[in-house]
């Protein structure tokens, strides 16, 4: 049996001694440190936190939109640093073009559903339509599949997990989590960032929200996140680059043809 295989069928069957627990992980409020430990149920499907070296991974959520990813990448391309945007299909769609950017300046793109749904609250179907949709329309605007996935509000369990990974996805949770959803001021988000790093860190910010959400704390404190941590030694790396060779996924690898997926590339 293929490890991959192996460590899903290890993972649900010991993970069933964790279904009384009833976790849920609420919008980004709670970081997943209080979920069942699934890299260690799940080693080759799912990560929270990169090897302990002097690397962090910037992650971006709910993506892309005209106004903060437009800022964000600016800032990015400026400061010389490469990120992982984790976004959703139905904002693909509506910016074509900034998904475009995001690849062509050298970041990661993950999958992170169609539209924000809990996929714990979501059957089989409609879980594969959330991810299958998002492909859809990345693959239309960039021409590449995604092969790595984050669950909206890191809300997994042993089903999602167990699915995702038959899917050929490794699901990326964080370590980090900024609460710059809150609307909060950069010296927050600057402080809730450093409190909280330790060497593979992945962290947790977004690049577009709701009408209720306000990010200019997020692209405020990015600058002084990278310089403070540039200081104190750390290397900003792409989640591919952080979990290295032991994760299935990799970044912006071409794509293969699907029956279920169209062939268009308009990067032509």
């Amino acid at each position: 049996m293929h490890k991959s295989s192996l460590a899903l069928l290890t993972g649900v069957v010991t993970a069933s001694l964790f279904a009384a627990l009833g976790v849920t992980t609420r919008a980004a409020a709670t970081r997943p440190t209080d979920q069942p430990d699934y890299a260690h149920l799940f080693p080759h499907v799912f990560a929270r936190q990169g090897p302990p070296r002097r690397q962090v991974s910037l992650t971006f959520d709910d993506g892309p939109d005209s106004r903060y990813t437009l800022q964000i990448l600016d800032i990015l391309k400026r400061e010389g640093v490469q990120a992982t945007f984790f976004v959703l299909g139905e904002q693909v769609r509506r910016y074509p073009n900034v998904a475009l950017r995001i690849v062509r300046e050298g970041h990661a793109l993950g999958n992170h559903s169609f539209d924000h749904r809990n996929l714990r609250k979501v059957d089989k179907q409609a879980l594969t339509w959330e991810v299958a949709a998002t492909e859809r329309e990345l693959f239309r605007a960039t021409g590449y599949h995604a092969r790595f996935f984050r669950a909206p509000y890191g809300s997994v369990d042993c089903k999602v997990i167990t699915q995702l990974g038959r899917m050929g996805y490794t699901v990326v949770n964080w370590s980090v989590d900024s609460r710059d959803w809150r609307s909060i001021p950069a010296t927050q988000v600057v402080k809730n960032v450093l409190s909280e790093v330790r060497p593979g860190a992945i962290i947790l910010q977004h690049c577009a929200g709701n009408e209720r959400e306000i990010l200019t704390g997020t692209v405020a404190a990015l600058p002084v996140i990278i310089h403070r941590l540039r200081a104190d030694g750390y290397q900003f790396v792409t989640i591919p680059t952080l979990l290295g060779p032991d994760a299935r996924a990799v970044h912006a690898k071409p794509a293969v043809k699907r029956t279920s997926l169209s062939s268009v590339n308009p990067l032509r």
